[in-house]
């Protein structure tokens, strides 16, 4: 069954901040060496993947039974992910030239030749002394991942239905629990020789995603569900136990899906809403730019070789520099850029004789960020979780 149109889901904004809270806290301690400070955070990755493939099907599969809206679904995740892969990418490369600057000797051509890479999001650029794919930004790893996934499913929609979503979903499942066995846990697709576990994790939880959009999820309305549902999560990802690979495929495979399942639909208490739109809203900013901040923090506290009190005072100033970057960058570029882009897609499409208005239960529907053609068309738009 295709959704027809989209709703808010509250929840799943607060499951984002949470995630990508977690996932800051993880890289800190990774520096640091801390154990036991959310030491599973990295499934976090696998949980966004989920969350994306189901929000994205409930916004964008009613009008992708139009073939001629792929290309405009494919410009709109380029508006919404890229702002802050470009932003991420440049204070990477800051940080980065803070090292050469120090005299680590690090490569101006090589740099220039990373940067690119970043800026274009392709796995290619390679720096000493680090695997990772994206030597600039490490998280954006993941983000490669999701337009991979964004552009298979835009592309291939029209084959995606429930069968050959189920087959999809089984076969990356069953890889992921072999590689999670092989490798002792699923902490893989970030650095070089990893590029098949990452395409694993993203191929069952972002399809997994897409197969809850169309099956449905679970009419919850019980505000005690919410509480409920953001403890377990709480707990999944930072319960402080010793890292093994069948917490890992459960957690993917079992948990994450059943939290999705269970709560989407949980009706939020009133004065939570405002509170879950705006973590929500942080979240991606977060995630996309703490990673070169929490490497400039580290530079000092290895350096000043700070004792646990003061290295403790300095992991607090530490989130608080990543939260109030993020919300910085979110005010004054994601949000700001994304309406710009929008506008000018916007503008070009109308050229096009574009955006075309598509009936969704009831009522005219238009590309989130466009202007409406039509008074009709201007009836309603998709909400979605975490603006994907």
């Amino acid at each position: 069954m295709i959704p027809r149109g989209s709703r808010h889901y509250p929840i799943l904004d607060l499951y984002r901040a949470i995630a990508s809270f977690a996932v800051v806290l993880y890289h800190i301690a990774g520096s640091l060496q801390i154990a036991g400070m959310a030491s599973h955070a990295y499934v976090a990755v696998d949980f966004f993947f989920l969350l994306s493939g189901f929000v994205i099907d409930r916004a964008y599969a009613a009008r992708l039974q139009d073939p001629s809206f792929k290309l405009e679904f494919l410009l709109l995740r380029f508006v919404r992910l890229w702002p802050m892969i470009v932003l991420g990418t440049l204070v990477g490369a800051v940080v980065a030239m803070g090292s050469l600057l120090r005299g680590h000797g690090l490569d101006l051509s090589n740099m220039a030749l990373v940067l690119a890479f970043g800026l274009l999001l392709l796995p290619f650029g390679r720096m000493p002394l680090t695997a990772s794919i994206f030597p600039f930004d490490g998280p954006l790893w993941s983000l490669f991942y999701e337009v991979v996934a964004n552009v298979a499913y835009g592309m291939g929609f029209r084959w995606l239905r429930i069968p050959v979503l189920s087959i999809l979903v089984a076969l990356c499942g069953g890889g992921l629990v072999v590689t999670s066995l092989q490798q002792g846990d699923l902490e893989l697709g970030a650095r070089t020789g990893e590029i098949a576990a990452g395409f694993l994790r993203v191929g069952f939880s972002f399809f997994a995603g897409v197969l809850m959009s169309r099956i449905g999820t679970a009419q919850t309305v019980n505000g005690t569900i919410a509480v409920t549902s953001v403890a377990v999560l709480i707990g999944v990802l930072f319960v402080p136990l010793p890292l093994h690979p069948i917490y890992d495929v459960a957690c993917v495979l079992v948990v994450f899906p059943l939290l999705i399942w269970g709560s989407a639909g949980t009706a939020v208490p009133p004065g939570w809403r405002q509170a879950c739109s705006f973590a929500g809203e942080l979240s991606y900013p977060l995630y996309a730019v703490h990673y070169p901040i929490t490497r400039v923090f580290f530079y000092f506290q290895d350096k000043l070789a700070l004792g646990k009190t003061a290295l403790a005072f300095s992991i607090v100033l530490e989130v608080i520099t990543c939260l109030g970057a993020a919300y910085v960058a979110t005010k004054f570029v994601d949000q700001p850029v994304r309406d710009w882009l929008g506008s000018r897609l916007g503008s070009w499409l109308e050229r096009m004789r574009w955006p075309r208005t598509v009936p969704v239960t009831g009522s005219t529907w238009v590309s989130p960020g466009l202007p409406a053609t039509t008074a009709a068309a201007a009836a309603g738009k998709p909400e979605l979780s975490g603006r994907e």
